[in-house]
């Protein structure tokens, strides 16, 4: 075959390739149809289904690795605008009183600052058990697909985390904690290891429900907040 002839075929097929990638990358997908979303939005629905004893409730982690489980409330720092940075360099000349910075208040292996919580309850047995028989035995009705298309945990773009579940060690430090903004219906869980069950529509209300019958009320009565 002559040169000019593969460089024509080698150049066509190139373009066909070009084409063919743009057309994928440009490709516009559809939003699913009030049809699809009401019916996977009826699957969402919580229901109990008493599938795990409470033995094995306690085989998911983190309760099976840490029995000291704490319910906490807090306030977020308001964030500082008085934020400078120095060059390590040059000496300062006239700088202002160096400030403490505050660590999260959620942080692995430090203990919690009892200073910056509201509110705290450490569980009994019989209160962790309702906690896990909430989270693994509450869940979707159903989690089939429906036309290509699966459900998928609800919630805001907001968050602002009021709440949270802590797990401690046997040194009472922050082991493992799930933070959660009831008002956003969203979370942060501070381990992929975390199983936490699925999280049904009405799941952040039971938990909520839960943290106000423990005597939590700061993030959870929602007339005040």
């Amino acid at each position: 075959m002559p040169m000019y002839t593969t460089k024509l075929t080698f150049l066509f097929a190139l373009i066909c390739l070009v084409g063919f990638a743009q057309k994928k990358k440009y490709e516009i997908i559809e939003p699913p149809s009030k049809e699809i979303g009401d019916v996977l939005e009826k699957r969402m629905v919580c229901i109990y289904r008493n599938i795990y004893a409470p033995e094995a409730r306690l085989r998911f982690f983190p309760f099976n690795e840490y029995k000291k489980i704490v319910l906490i409330s807090f306030e977020l720092p308001e964030a500082s605008t008085d934020i400078v940075i120095y060059d390590t360099d040059k000496p300062l000349v006239n700088a202002p009183d160096k400030k403490e910075v505050d660590l999260p208040l959620l942080t692995k292996k430090q203990k919690l600052d009892q200073t910056r919580i509201k509110e705290k309850k450490i569980l009994s047995t019989f209160e962790i058990d309702k906690l896990t028989d909430i989270l693994y035995n509450f869940g979707y009705k159903s989690t089939k697909s429906y036309k290509g298309l699966r459900i998928a945990d609800e919630g805001y773009s907001c968050y602002n985390p009021r709440n949270a579940i802590v797990f401690l060690d046997e040194k009472g430090l922050i082991a493992e904690y799930i933070e959660i903004c009831f008002e956003c219906r969203r979370r942060e869980e501070s381990s992929e290891k975390i199983k936490s069950g699925e999280f049904c529509t009405e799941k952040y209300d039971l938990i909520r429900k839960y943290f106000y019958a423990a005597g939590i009320k700061y993030g959870t009565n929602k007339s005040k907040n």
